[in-house]
């Protein structure tokens, strides 16, 4: 018993660095400590500081405007229209130069001259490729009889394009294919892309409305309804056209026209809007704000701790 009560005085009287034991210290938490520095309104270190913060917010604007703006002056929007041939069409096939071409069209009139359709079999067919409950192609087919080969040819398809996205508009525009035929054919083939050319950059939604109107062949002669087209602010173009076509001629059999068209995807351009603009350009104003104000910051520290500047300095721990 005296063994255990003398064991039980000393291991009480132990203290950890007596007894060998190490006790680990961890960082938990940290703060910092502010000190504030005070001048006059007038003095000297008052405007070193308020010049480093009018270069803070003035610098980003320079640099952003030599990079090319903080203004998007214009904007890229693709679109796939939804394209409808509208069974409008007129052919032109020219066989000698002292002859009237053979007409084969919808339209009934021509300058007030009436027009009679020379061809007896017409195809059409608008596909969608790929299922999506949108036409994406245009299978047109033609067949007339001539007792001379032809020289040239010239092929006016009507359609409507209508954009939903960007703007509301519908628009009625021709696709274009001309041929000159050195040789004699009985078949030729044509396929290539439909686009919608855009001529300048959309800068109001209002104005396309005008082109809602269908475009008839007896409110203008031939020239003037393809410069009509050209000029419009939205015009239909055959791009990436390939020709082919068979050699040899015979009266007895029909002269082919075939044409595929594949409805392509449109770019549109356009002028932003000013919420738009303001989306995109105070981000870039804010990221070069940020380096600046970093920088100017640690400069004043620098200046103020080093006592380069005369101000009162206020601690945390006293009280003026």
């Amino acid at each position: 018993m005296t063994v255990v009560s003398t064991h039980f005085r000393i291991y009480g009287r132990c203290r950890g660095d007596e007894c060998g034991i190490t006790m680990a210290a961890i960082e938990i938490f940290s703060s910092s400590v502010t000190y504030k520095y005070k001048s006059r309104i007038h003095s000297c270190a008052s405007i070193v500081v308020f010049l480093f913060i009018v270069l803070s917010l003035i610098t980003p604007l320079f640099i952003i405007y030599n990079a090319g703006g903080i203004w998007m002056k214009n904007r890229m929007h693709a679109e796939m229209p939804d394209v409808h041939f509208i069974y409008k069409y007129l052919l032109l096939a020219e066989i000698d130069s002292f002859k009237e071409p053979i007409v084969c069209s919808t339209f009934t009139t021509y300058k007030e001259n009436d027009i009679k359709d020379q061809c007896p079999i017409i195809k059409v067919r608008e596909n969608d490729i790929n299922a999506d409950g949108q036409k994406d192609s245009l299978r047109f087919e033609a067949h007339f009889y001539t007792d001379k080969p032809v020289k040239s040819l010239r092929l006016l398809l009507f359609f409507n394009f209508q954009l939903k996205h960007l703007i509301q508009a519908t628009i009625e525009s021709i696709g274009v294919f001309d041929q000159i035929l050195n040789q004699d054919v009985q078949e030729i083939r044509f396929f290539g892309d439909l686009e919608l050319r855009q001529k300048g950059i959309l800068r109001s939604e209002g104005l396309y409305e005008i082109y809602n109107h269908s475009i008839e062949l007896s409110d203008y002669s031939l020239p003037d309804l393809l410069l009509y087209s050209f000029n419009r602010k939205f015009s239909a173009r055959i791009t990436n056209e390939r020709v082919t076509w068979k050699t040899g001629f015979s009266s007895d059999e029909p002269v082919v026209v075939i044409g595929e068209l594949f409805y392509a995807e449109n770019f549109i351009y356009y002028q932003p809007s000013v919420w738009e603009e303001l989306k995109w350009a105070w981000v870039q104003y804010l990221s070069c704000l940020l380096v600046f104000a970093y920088v100017a910051k640690h400069i004043l520290v620098f200046l103020f701790t080093n006592r380069y500047l005369n101000t009162y300095i206020v601690r945390p721990w006293t009280k003026i």
